[in-house]
């Protein structure tokens, strides 16, 4: 069997796997919805809810769907084998290139790992290996010195291009994740305090960007705060307790016997539990 005769069903197969999956990310992503597999708080959450799950305001996912369905119909069109196969390297390879470049923010940004985000990187090298061993067949003459040059320039040019499309998000992120609380102000520690005497809870996850947010918004006066941590790896971890409350998203206030899910601006804290910011 040719090297070459690999890359038709490889290319069928994952493309079309590919596009299903990132579909299925983005009707998550818009619907918000919780990810089959994925219970409450794991990874999968981490990552869907961080700032990098968007790029100039675009879900990753719906990137994913544009980029599968470009390759597919690349290789569908009619054209000398040679150009199809240039074309098809250069966007397999921006592809593979931009999955690196994810699967490094989710190990060592956001400290996640999305299965789903994972398996899409899988099959994205997959393609990508299939492609290079069938240059002999569609592109023989094509030397390693031009092949070689033009991968740099490729990957050179999605790897700045995303880091400054996401600078601000990683400056953002070391910010959260540096641990250094900023000093609370009179209204921050009053409304702590007021909502520790109503007996408010918030239900969180270490890894969670939008618990992170929550807390820098009180500074240090976070401390008044009852805290549980839902995440079992996490610092004097409850996750029976979360459960029990059925929490589902992260993270949630309990305020007075409700329920309120997500990060809120303190304003919005203050009107439910009608503290007059006052200590």
């Amino acid at each position: 069997m040719k090297k070459g005769s690999y890359l038709k069903p490889v290319i069928l197969a994952l493309s079309a796997l590919g596009i299903i999956l990132s579909l299925y990310l983005t009707y998550l992503h818009f619907t918000e919805s919780r990810a089959a597999f994925c219970a409450a708080g794991t990874d999968c959450d981490t990552v869907r809810q961080s700032g990098f799950s968007t790029i100039m305001g675009i879900p990753i996912a719906a990137v994913g769907v544009a980029g599968y369905s470009v390759i597919l119909i690349v290789f569908l069109i009619s054209m000398k084998k040679r150009t199809k196969w240039l074309l098809l390297y250069i966007l397999v390879l921006a592809g593979f290139v931009f999955s690196a470049y994810l699967t490094y923010i989710e190990l060592f940004v956001i400290k996640a790992i999305c299965m789903y985000c994972i398996f899409s990187a899988v099959l994205m090298t997959i393609i990508f290996i299939a492609l290079i061993r069938a240059k002999s067949e569609y592109h023989p003459k094509l030397s390693a010195s031009y092949i070689g040059v033009l991968s740099l320039a490729v990957s050179a040019t999605v790897i700045l291009g995303a880091a400054l499309v996401q600078a601000e998000k990683l400056g953002a992120s070391n910010s959260l994740t540096s641990g250094i609380s900023q000093p609370a102000g009179s209204f921050q520690t009053g409304l702590a305090m007021h909502l520790a005497d109503h007996g408010a809870v918030m239900y969180g996850s270490f890894k969670c960007p939008h618990c992170n947010q929550q807390k820098q918004m009180f500074g240090d006066a976070f401390r008044y705060i009852k805290y549980v941590e839902c995440n079992p790896k996490g610092e004097n971890a409850n996750p029976s307790l979360c459960f029990a409350k059925g929490i589902m998203n992260y993270p949630t206030w309990e305020i007075d016997g409700k329920f309120y899910e997500g990060a809120m601006p303190l304003e919005q804290l203050s009107k439910i539990t009608g503290y007059d910011g006052k200590l």
